[in-house]
């Protein structure tokens, strides 16, 4: 076979690999590590479909050659790596241990060079002969797969969100990829393997989309299509404003605020369950939608979270509307947070406090 051949015949995944290297390039949206992390991943799946068509090369010449064996011995260790190393891309606080079984792999395929134990050659007649630890990949493969299905579960039962739903897309095709690998499809694995990577940095991507860019909230935008979206199972909404940001921003400078902003998130962040989602919509305003919570749930979570930020120096006016419509709702809630703010106004002026920055 010809490198003509070879690219032809890897056309699709080439495109692919090369293809989402430079959208890295110009990604501004994930951090430095991850980015990293996808190019390793990519590079991974390009090498395994070079060895791999160099290693059927090989094992269909008549005389055996040296060069199959490392062959061999990389792709056996290849594709239980690259299915590890996905692991550090949807889950990048995963433990350490994860790489365990792929080393373990590494080692008992290594054995190779000077043992039969994981496989070995009829060099007469350039035959692949497995040992008794020649399915430690395909066992190892299994290993990582099921501990996928136990992570989609995991998200899966705390709440139906899109990403268990990639998380089980992804383990449904891993594991489809390693029956084919089973059988000698290896140009469909990589094929999976790579179409696995660009969907989930789609995923990546869009989430990023729906999200503000200061805080780690969602935005305007993600309220707005959430409001539509099972509109009977939200039964609270608050609202929230922050005190005093334009005062930082002109006294104290953009950065200032931009560190109030990120501080007091933090803090509703600390402070919601998996039944709340947060929304900067517009400089200092934010809302919470509530789903499935009682008043008395939604009037602690409003207290947790106005004491939360006081600890922290800053202070913000707080509403909340509950078993309404989402339009009764969204007013209420509004005008709630507005008397509050008012409230805290008249209270600093009380103590001769013209902004509340002043006191501290």
């Amino acid at each position: 076979m010809t490198i003509i051949d070879f690219l032809i015949k890897n056309y699709i995944l080439f495109i692919m690999l090369v293809g989402m290297f430079i959208i890295t390039l110009f990604d501004v949206y994930l951090d430095r590590s991850m980015i990293i992390k996808l190019r390793v991943v990519l590079g991974l799946i390009f090498a395994l479909s070079v060895f791999n068509e160099l290693e059927t090369y090989t094992g269909s010449l008549e005389h055996f050659v040296y060069w199959r064996l490392p062959l061999s011995v990389i792709c056996y260790t290849l594709r239980p790596t690259i299915i590890m190393m996905l692991f550090f891309i949807v889950r990048p606080k995963i433990s350490k241990l994860i790489v365990l079984p792929a080393v373990l792999n590494f080692l008992v395929s290594s054995t190779a060079f000077f043992s039969g134990i994981a496989f070995s050659f009829e060099t007469e007649i350039n035959h692949f002969v497995r040992g008794p630890l020649g399915y430690t990949p395909y066992i190892i493969t299994v290993i990582y797969i099921m501990t996928l299905y136990f992570i989609t579960i995991r998200t899966l039962t705390t709440s139906i969100s899109e990403e268990g739903i990639v998380i089980l897309f992804i383990a449904l095709t891993a594991t489809f990829s390693a029956v084919l690998a089973y059988q000698d499809h290896s140009e469909v694995v990589d094929l999976t393997y790579s179409t696995d990577v660009l969907l989930y940095y789609m995923y990546l991507y869009a989430q990023y989309t729906k999200r503000d860019q200061l805080t780690p909230v969602f935005n305007r935008q993600t309220m707005n299509s959430d409001l539509k979206r099972h509109p009977e199972n939200i039964t609270g909404i608050i609202s929230i404003d922050m005190n005093d940001l334009k005062w930082l921003n002109d006294n104290k400078g953009h950065k200032e605020g931009d560190k109030a902003l990120k501080t007091i998130t933090g803090c509703f962040c600390s402070a919601v369950t998996k039944k709340e989602r947060i929304y900067r919509i517009g400089g200092d305003e934010f809302i919470i939608i509530c789903k499935d919570r009682s008043e008395e749930e939604i009037k602690k979570l409003v207290e947790d979270i106005s004491l939360s930020v006081s600890d922290t120096g800053y202070s913000c006016a707080c509403g909340y509307s509950f078993g309404k419509n989402i339009d009764e709702m969204l007013k209420e809630s509004d005008e709630l947070m507005y008397k509050d703010k008012a409230r805290i106004k008249e209270e600093l002026k009380a103590k001769g406090i013209v902004h509340l920055r002043n006191s501290i």
